[in-house]
């Protein structure tokens, strides 16, 4: 009896959500991943996450009778429970509820909630890198630029009217309206290169923009960071680079500056807003780096 119980408190899981005017699925979905996650075998302490630091608190009171964190949400709550999850070193599980869920399509979590909670109940435990940016973390991607002008217009409301399909609605509106930028970019080898841009995009993970690698050979798991600036130019140009940005193989067209490495500078002439996993963070100059290996997450196979 004594290690039936012992066994069973291990397998305590605490669940992070959104509140249900941030989450598009709400309380519904919660409820559904209590559900799921107790019949794969894992008892349960829901944690509403109403403000980042909530989590940070809730793990501290829960420390010593969970064995993990699952977090519910998109890229932005993932990015919100980081800091905590990786100062309380349990292995994090993922259900995407979010819009385009990017960050679980780069360790593989699957769509749909119930696939999703067997992968966090199972004991699968996969070690990815962590991004840094100036004094912060992140999982996924880091843009400057157009991206940033689509995640604006593609607010809650959209979201919830249209779906994934809000994503390609707001880059083409962005598009059309795009402002061009100076940037210096130093990589790991140490020199600068100045470009005049319409987007930087760093990234961590392998998706962004509901899918979109950032590069062709990019992974959650290689100890290194994948850069791409889009240059300034005529639209006729920059369209015929679509089918290019849409595999990731940007390396193919000259005109797009790609880089790869541990470390990245980045300024600009004017300071320009830097949304990191969704999330507007920062304005230029930043520091970009990489942690390998430093977030034990459940996740399939790979």
């Amino acid at each position: 009896r004594r290690r039936r119980r012992r066994r069973r408190r291990r397998r305590t899981t605490t669940t992070t959500t959104k509140p249900p005017s941030r989450c598009r699925r709400g309380d519904t979905a919660a409820d559904a991943v209590i559900t799921a996650l107790g019949e794969a075998g894992l008892e349960t302490v829901r944690i509403d996450l109403r403000e980042p630091g909530d989590i940070a608190d809730a793990l501290g009171r829960h420390r010593d009778t969970v064995d993990r964190v699952v977090v519910c949400g998109g890229d932005g709550t993932m990015n919100a429970a980081l800091p905590a999850v990786l100062d309380g070193s349990l292995p994090m599980g993922v259900i995407p509820l979010g819009t385009a869920n990017d960050f679980a399509r780069s360790i593989g979590i699957p769509m749909d909630i119930t696939a999703a909670c067997r992968v966090a109940a199972a004991d699968r435990v996969r070690r990815i890198d962590v991004g840094t940016i100036n004094d912060r973390y992140f999982l996924n991607v880091a843009h400057i630029g157009l991206a940033v002008e689509v995640a604006r217009r593609s607010d809650a409301r959209s979201k919830q009217r249209l779906g994934s399909l809000a994503y390609p609605a707001a880059a083409w509106s962005a598009f059309r309206t795009r402002r061009t930028f100076v940037a210096h970019i130093r990589g790991e080898d140490g020199a600068w290169r100045r470009l005049r841009a319409i987007q930087v995009s760093v990234g961590n993970g392998r998706f962004y923009g509901g899918g979109i690698p950032v590069a062709e050979d990019a992974a959650i798991d290689d100890a290194r960071l994948d850069l791409y600036a889009l240059p300034a130019g005529k639209w006729h140009a920059l369209v015929a680079m679509i089918p290019a940005l849409r595999r990731g193989r940007m390396r193919s067209h000259r005109e797009i500056l790609t880089l790869s490495g541990a470390a990245f500078e980045i300024r600009t002439h004017r300071p320009k807003t830097v949304s990191v996993d969704g999330e507007e963070a920062f304005r230029t100059p930043v520091r970009l780096g990489v942690l390998p290996a430093a977030l034990p997450v459940l996740a399939p196979a790979a």
